[in-house]
């Protein structure tokens, strides 16, 4: 399982509470910074999962997201757990 999570520099409330509540479950992940990545890639994430931050890229059934969605966190724990 591969799991990145893209936060914005500086502070990001939901991307804070999405690492805490990644940790919490146990979920191994990888941060990047969304000023790192490119421009094309950051419109293509808008377009397909929306605008807020974090943006949360994996390759499990669960897919991909953006902000904070404990629902998300929650079906990977369930998938990690099985």
């Amino acid at each position: 399982m591969s799991i990145t999570v893209y936060t914005k520099s500086g502070f990001c409330g939901m991307c804070l509470a999405n690492e805490r509540a990644l940790d919490s479950a146990g979920i191994e992940y990888t941060e990047a910074i969304l000023d790192d990545v490119d421009q094309a890639q950051i419109e293509e994430w808008k377009t397909t999962l929306g605008m807020n931050a974090p943006i949360v890229i994996t390759d499990t059934e669960t897919g991909s997201w953006s902000g904070f969605r404990p629902d998300k966190i929650g079906e990977l724990a369930s998938s990690t757990a099985a």
